[in-house]
């Protein structure tokens, strides 16, 4: 069975992803971003990159970018949380922002059907958790948006790469969900 990759970006939230897809039954692997090695990922069932206490609108964001160029070159599906989806979207030239800060659960409107939302009420409620925001990244679509983020969820146009700056590992079933629809599209339930 192949494993989902999760890279640890400094999360406090990174062992509840771990909780919550080994319920699922799915075999984990936690790689720090400190550690993280180059050209190991096409074998992986997907990857995961978690939230960080780091701010991008405060920081140079070229060794981040650096790290997580290998994104651009895979295959196997993606999902960035919060940091993670700020990272893949900075990838495809989105751009990083300050904005309100939100630490606490909200209504996400779904703007499209999507595998990664199936099962899920039309607006979900999500935990949110960050002071930034992304604009949406080129080829990519935005399928999900709050009254605090525009850019609340995204989709690559063609390979397997989502982004949701929202929490669904703290999320109660709406998260559960989520991530269970992730695994799927990794193909490892």
């Amino acid at each position: 069975m192949s494993s989902i990759k999760i890279i640890d970006c400094d999360s406090k939230k990174t062992k509840e992803i771990c909780r919550i897809l080994s319920v699922l039954g799915a075999e984990t692997e936690t790689l720090s971003i400190k550690d993280l090695p180059s050209g190991i990922f096409n074998w992986s069932g997907g990857i995961i990159i978690s939230g960080s206490p780091v701010l991008l609108s405060e920081t140079d964001t070229a060794p981040y970018i650096e790290k997580f160029l290998f994104v651009k070159n895979i295959s196997v599906p993606v999902l960035g949380i919060c940091f993670g989806h700020q990272i893949i979207g900075m990838l495809y030239g989105g751009k990083i922002q300050k904005d309100k800060e939100c630490r606490r659960p909200i209504n996400i409107k779904l703007l499209a059907k999507d595998a990664i939302f199936e099962g899920l009420p039309e607006n979900p409620v999500f935990g949110e958790d960050h002071t930034e925001s992304i604009s949406l990244p080129l080829n990519f679509e935005h399928i999900a948006t709050s009254e605090f983020c525009k850019v609340e969820a995204i989709k690559h146009k063609e390979k397997p790469l989502y982004g949701v700056q929202f929490h669904p590992e703290v999320s109660g079933e709406n998260g559960k969900i989520l991530l269970k629809n992730f695994l799927r599209i990794c193909k490892v339930l």
